[in-house]
């Protein structure tokens, strides 16, 4: 039980973390080889850019999860804590909303990928395989919004009991 409750906690920062060590590894090999022999791996920029574009939307999971996105604090803080509470559960509906919408719409432009055959110019990898990490990157974050939703309702459960106490 333990080994899940680490990946549930750490799943998506074992990713990025590899993500960011191919991504060093390969600038950095590029780098040397660039000036050393006058050459580089052909396909090496390309992968970098595929991890980064990977990781961006690997990140999103995060930041729901740690509920530390952009936000005006400013004004939220001079609401009373009920109404931050309610427009804190609004704001993940919405990105839930959001996110579910945007999930099946790279599905769709995943199937359309798929079916053309397009490939990448240097890895030759199907470029299809990009959108569905997309894809996989918006069904992490509609799974951190449900998690949230759920322990945010659990607070609330928490704090009416301990305020008839």
């Amino acid at each position: 039980m333990s080994v899940l409750k680490f990946l549930e906690k750490n799943f998506e920062l074992i990713l990025l973390a590899i993500m960011l060590a191919v991504f060093t590894a390969m600038m950095f090999l590029n780098v040397v080889l660039r000036y050393t022999m006058g050459s580089a791996v052909v396909w090496g920029d390309e992968l970098c850019r595929y991890c980064l574009v990977a990781s961006t939307f690997l990140s999103i999971p995060i930041w729901i999860r740690r509920r530390s996105g952009i936000r005006v604090d400013a004004i939220i803080s001079l609401l009373p804590g009920g109404i931050q509470k309610a427009l804190d559960l609004v704001v993940h509906i919405l990105l839930l909303i959001t996110f579910g919408y945007l999930f099946f719409v790279c599905i769709s432009v995943y199937q359309t990928i798929e079916e053309s055959g397009q490939v990448s110019a240097a890895m030759r990898m199907p470029t299809s395989w990009l959108y569905m990490i997309v894809a996989f990157g918006f069904l992490l974050s509609i799974i951190r919004i449900l998690q949230v939703i759920v322990i945010m309702a659990r607070e609330c459960r928490q704090a009416g009991r301990s305020e008839k106490d």
